[in-house]
């Protein structure tokens, strides 16, 4: 059995917009930005939101405007999820070498 809604099901399930797509998008890249939403769950959110909005596209629910909304929307929410993880990088470098440096308390 198929994930997938037949063609005719996607045209009535399917009404999201761009729009939509974009404020979601900006809402989640906010919440990553602010350390209210994991990253990882950011990301998993983000590959649905695309994988929806491929759908939008290709029932020709989209205009060139909103398509490139859109665009800087996933590009802004990439922003934010790489600074992110790149924090946690600094921070996680920052305690080894704390922890490398700090006595080891032998005898």
């Amino acid at each position: 059995m198929s994930n997938r809604p037949s063609s005719d099901e996607s045209d009535n399930l399917n009404q999201t917009t761009e729009a939509t797509l974009a404020a979601l998008t900006l809402q989640i890249s906010a919440f990553v930005h602010n350390g209210t939403l994991d990253s990882r769950c950011a990301a998993k959110l983000i590959k649905r939101l695309r994988k929806e909005a491929r759908c939008v596209f290709d029932n020709g629910n989209s205009t060139d405007e909103g398509r490139h909304e859109l665009e800087k929307a996933l590009n802004a929410v990439d922003t934010s999820l790489r600074e992110h993880d790149a924090m946690l990088l600094v921070a996680a470098n920052a305690a080894l070498r704390v922890a490398e440096d700090a006595p080891h308390g032998n005898p």
